[in-house]
């Protein structure tokens, strides 16, 4: 089954898309559910460039030994307090996702050849004591480049097909001082995001389309091109409509909108659309019910008569009614 899904995917070259709020929200409860007062063993890595703070050698140093207290979530950053003041910051990037299982490397020696074999060709780690239908066997789930084992004999594994994730261990002052972290927006489901100031944040770009400044996050910290698309359908507003432009009621309804959306992703255990897997290697649900994104060609939902198109903003696929979201 697995298999089949990653052979479609690529065939038709589902886009690869970066995890928004949801999905990195699904993913630190997942954390929080099994890792929390757990020691860090040991360390493996065969792509050391992932780690951007230290060498392999000393980020190893450095976190092994250290207790998992929680994990928290800023933006699309993924932050792990550890004892000692430390945090594990990582930011999955495109096609990255963090599971938790046991795993064993995926070759032996095999005596009568006297030589190396693989155990399943194009894996380097393969689960423990799975079955073949078991989620952590998704092909999208063998990309492991980084893996913590820990205290109860498991493991939390990076798994990314590109290798664009971002892995970092700042300690109190650095955490303090890091530049990404200062620069993002007020998060879209904080109870302190009223209308008002979210006006305000975005008309920081007056003359941005309101999809460019929907996903930019020193604006909005978590949206990004799925739930851009699908919140500005909800709200009956065109992506290349200026900023400055939307009314006060409408920027309300887009607010409203966005809430509703990203708790109802969360809720679904966020977007597998392309290589997004929760913790334990399974799938997200909204895909299924997307209303705009990724439905070119397709009758609006909304049964207006419309068709969903497709054009480019700010570099990014944005997908749109050409009825009820007409350009004013």
């Amino acid at each position: 089954m697995y298999l089949v899904y990653y052979i479609l995917t690529t065939k038709y070259n589902i886009l690869n898309y970066m995890p928004e709020l949801p999905e990195v929200t699904t993913t630190v409860s997942g954390i929080n559910k099994v890792a929390q007062n757990l020691t860090i063993k040991d360390v493996w890595s065969d792509w050391p460039k992932l780690i951007k703070s230290h060498k392999l050698s000393a980020f190893k140093r450095e976190i092994v030994g250290e207790k998992i207290l929680r994990a928290e979530r800023r933006a699309k950053n993924v932050l792990i307090k550890l004892s000692g003041e430390k945090t594990l910051l990582i930011h999955m990037k495109m096609t990255g996702h963090i599971m938790y299982g046991k795993w064993k490397q995926a070759q032996r020696f095999n005596l009568l050849k006297a030589e190396v074999e693989p155990l399943k060709p194009g894996w380097k780690w393969i689960p423990e004591d799975c079955h073949d239908e078991h989620p952590l066997n998704d092909p999208y789930n063998r990309f492991l480049h980084l893996i913590l084992f820990l205290s109860n004999g498991r493991e939390l594994a990076l798994s990314d097909t590109r290798k664009f994730a971002k892995v970092e261990l700042l300690n109190a002052k650095s955490l303090l001082e890091n530049i990404s972290l200062n620069s993002l927006g007020p998060e879209p489901l904080d109870k302190k995001l009223t209308p008002k100031v979210f006006k305000i944040q975005l008309n920081k770009k007056p003359n941005w389309p309101i999809k460019q400044a929907l996903m930019n996050q020193e604006l909005i910290a978590g949206i990004g091109n799925i739930y851009s698309d699908e919140i500005l359908w909800g709200t009956g507003i065109h992506p290349l409509q200026k900023v400055g432009t939307i009314s006060d009621a409408k920027m309300e309804a887009m607010l409203k909108s966005t809430k509703k959306i990203l708790k109802k992703s969360i809720k679904l255990g966020g977007d597998s659309m392309s290589d997004y897997r929760n913790i334990h290697g399974e799938r997200g649900g909204f895909q299924n019910i997307h209303n705009v994104y990724r439905k070119t060609g397709e009758p609006c939902l909304k049964k207006d008569g419309g068709t969903i198109r497709r054009i480019k903003v700010a570099g990014r696929s944005s997908h749109f009614c050409d009825k009820h979201q007409r350009s004013s």
